[in-house]
């Protein structure tokens, strides 16, 4: 019989809030990897006015780092969406094992697909993450569908992630709100929609 192979994990801590100082892992399987601790506080601590019971989605959740510091410090419901099976596995076994599954759900879906069934079962969100793998037009594409789909409220706060050398970036009709650089990496914030 085959030796199983033995899959690495990255280890990493909740930042602040009600879980902080928990460690949560995630394999490794060399398709993502946790953002630095200085880059999740930074914007959840730009985040944190906004987050108390708010209804969060994340989407290109990866190894969940943002779903469990978006639940630590308030959200009332986040939601995060991962096309990597076994990452999904992980963060929701996590999620379990520090009783917060109530409040966490990862679904194993395609981005571009889950939004269209988001509207349709009426799901509205107050924060959207948006982190997908870089250079690859995701962000242009996601927004494109929520363009096209409403899933998010009138006074929603978007925010999405690319490396910092990306400038081509097609928003949409939303509306760009400020950039926040850290680094390599940028948050772009979007408001809503153009009115």
């Amino acid at each position: 019989m085959p030796k199983r192979e033995k899959v690495k994990n990255f280890e990493f801590q909740v930042i602040a809030g009600a879980l902080k100082g928990r460690r949560i892992k995630a394999p490794d399987f060399g398709i993502t990897r946790p953002p630095l601790s200085r880059l999740r506080k930074s914007i959840f601590d730009f985040l944190n006015p906004y987050l108390e019971n708010a209804v969060y989605l994340d989407l290109f959740s990866g190894t969940g780092s943002y779903l469990f510091e978006a639940v630590s410090r308030g959200v009332k419901l986040a939601y995060g969406v991962e096309l990597e099976s076994r990452l999904v596995e992980s963060i929701n076994k996590q999620a379990a094992k520090y009783e917060i599954d109530n409040k966490l759900i990862c679904l194993c879906d395609d981005v571009l697909k889950i939004i269209p069934k988001f509207q349709k079962q009426s799901k509205l969100f107050d924060i959207v993450m948006i982190a997908p793998p870089q250079y690859k037009s995701i962000i242009d594409q996601t927004l494109k569908v929520m363009s096209e789909h409403k899933i998010i409220k009138d006074e929603s706060l978007i925010l999405c992630q690319h490396d910092s050398s990306e400038k081509n970036i097609d928003f949409q009709n939303f509306k760009i709100a400020q950039q926040r650089k850290y680094g390599n990496t940028t948050f772009t914030v979007l408001n809503s929609y153009e009115k």
